[in-house]
């Protein structure tokens, strides 16, 4: 080969190598383009090679700094704005996917959510509960601001042994209904709440049928619990 090819070969490498394919490709000659091509492959095994011993203090300087911009993500953000206002209310880190806080100060912290002009979330769009096994229940609040058309979700968790959670009734009205069934189906307590009973059972209920270890009661003021919907359908 000669040194006018090995300085075409080595020039298509250097381009190939950033990642501009168009001019090994264009080469007529097949032996040449071949011999182009296989120089590059070359060049590529050794810059792997290289990479691969750098010592990790230059692999550390090589890397770019994190990103610190603030996500976009409302759970991630509206969270962050529920820490700087009320100081360990996070029971958990901030995530993407909804904010976790203690209960402790849920109604001011709901209120706030609601009256801040920048959040003013003032569509409460559903509250529900979970049994999360190992003693722990959990509510969980869907949250959208029809002036800013952002939306979050709340987690709260509490012990079986002391499941109380201070009520949003009185924050946004439709919360009556869903503390009223979250407690029937999981005996979750909402402080405050101003007709706390049941909703779809009666009052003498025994349980609350959407946790794990519920037992449905064999009779109720002297009437046989049906165990299977036989005929209901």
């Amino acid at each position: 080969m000669s040194a006018d090819q090995e300085k075409l070969i080595a020039e298509l490498v250097e381009k190939g190598l950033a990642g501009d394919m168009d001019p090994i490709n264009a080469i007529e000659d097949r032996v040449l383009r071949s011999k182009a091509k296989a120089a590059l492959a070359k060049a590529k095994r050794a810059a792997k090679v290289a990479a691969a011993s750098a010592p990790a203090d230059e692999k550390l300087a090589e890397e770019p700094p994190a990103d610190t911009t603030p996500s976009d993500n409302p759970n991630q953000k509206f969270g962050k704005m529920i820490e700087d206002k009320f100081p360990g209310s996070l029971d958990a880190e901030l995530n993407d996917t909804h904010i976790q806080l203690k209960p402790d100060n849920w109604f001011d912290i709901a209120t706030w959510l609601k009256s801040e002009p920048s959040l003013h979330f003032d569509s409460l769009q559903c509250q529900t509960g979970m049994d999360l096994g190992d003693n722990i229940l959990e509510a969980r609040y869907n949250f959208h601001s029809m002036t800013h058309d952002h939306k979050i979700e709340i987690r709260i968790a509490v012990t079986r042994d002391k499941p109380n959670i201070p009520s949003i009734e009185q924050i946004w009205r439709i919360g009556d209904w869903f503390e009223r069934e979250t407690y029937d189906m999981f005996g979750f307590h909402f402080d405050g709440h101003r007709d706390h009973r049941r909703m779809l059972l009666p009052e003498d209920w025994e349980g609350y049928p959407l946790r794990k270890d519920y037992e449905v009661q064999e009779t109720y003021h002297g009437i046989v619990v049906p165990k299977v919907k036989e005929g209901w359908e």
